[in-house]
């Protein structure tokens, strides 16, 4: 059966001297693996996908299991993500921290979604730190995680200007007036700002997000609050995050 489907290709293995394995995620969040023959080779049909990220139009035969690529037809290129290394390197973590959390039999729309999003924020020169925490923030539950970040762990106070520190004793905020020997322990100092940000970006609809502008300082600090929090939480290490350095 010919199928046609939107969706980007999120990896690929060597078959042979001319051939690969590709695995694209559609827009309905399903994993197809389809065999490209004649990808290794030059000026072959598939060259595009030898270009950087895009999301293409697949045309594919398939029964079960492995597909066959047939066409691809480019409908994003994203033109910026592939050109700036920097913004490539987000990128590449931002669809490791998605993909890792997909399961071979569970369609995941929102997944796709979400990272459609973020490569369109990107590639219009958007904070490359606050768009990859957006994602690890929206992706936090998958990994079993959970921010608590709505009120003071002891006193209940939800003002974000007071908020002064992350409890992983409380797993919740403090505020500036309930710190103790006792209320400190296992806190981490976190700025107001940065809390308020990580509030926002977990709180907000990903359809009413059209921009993520932060300062490179704002920006850094906030990844590398939500990656202490994916590393209490989750255990989980990304390879890619060794590409970018939010100290």
């Amino acid at each position: 059966m010919i199928y046609q489907q939107t969706g980007m290709m999120i990896r690929q293995t060597s078959y042979s001297e001319s051939s690969r394995i590709i695995t694209i995620l559609t827009e309905s969040g399903e994993q197809v693996p389809l065999m490209a023959r004649g990808f290794n080779k030059p000026r072959n049909q598939f060259i595009t996908l030898r270009q950087g990220y895009l999301e293409a139009l697949f045309t594919y035969n398939r029964f079960k299991g492995m597909g066959t690529l047939n066409d691809v037809d480019v409908t994003e290129r994203y033109k910026n993500v592939n050109e700036n290394f920097d913004v490539y390197t987000h990128a590449s973590y931002i669809l490791e921290v998605i993909t890792r959390a997909l399961e071979d039999d569970i369609a995941e729309p929102g997944y796709y979604r979400l990272l459609k999003k973020a490569f369109k924020l990107l590639d219009e020169g958007n904070s490359t730190y606050g768009v990859t925490s957006l994602v690890l923030v929206k992706m936090l539950p998958a990994y079993g995680g959970q921010l608590n970040l709505g009120s003071c762990a002891v006193c209940g106070r939800n003002d974000y200007k007071k908020y002064s520190h992350y409890s992983f004793k409380y797993h919740n905020v403090l505020c500036c007036d309930c710190l103790t020997d006792d209320t400190l322990e296992r806190a981490i100092p976190v700025s107001n700002r940065v809390l308020y940000f990580a509030l926002y970006l977990q709180l907000v609809r990903l359809d009413d997000i059209n921009s993520v502008k932060l300062s490179n300082e704002t920006g850094r600090q906030l990844l590398k609050f939500i990656e202490v929090i994916y590393d209490e939480y989750s255990g989980v290490y990304f390879r890619s995050k060794k590409m970018i350095d939010p100290q």
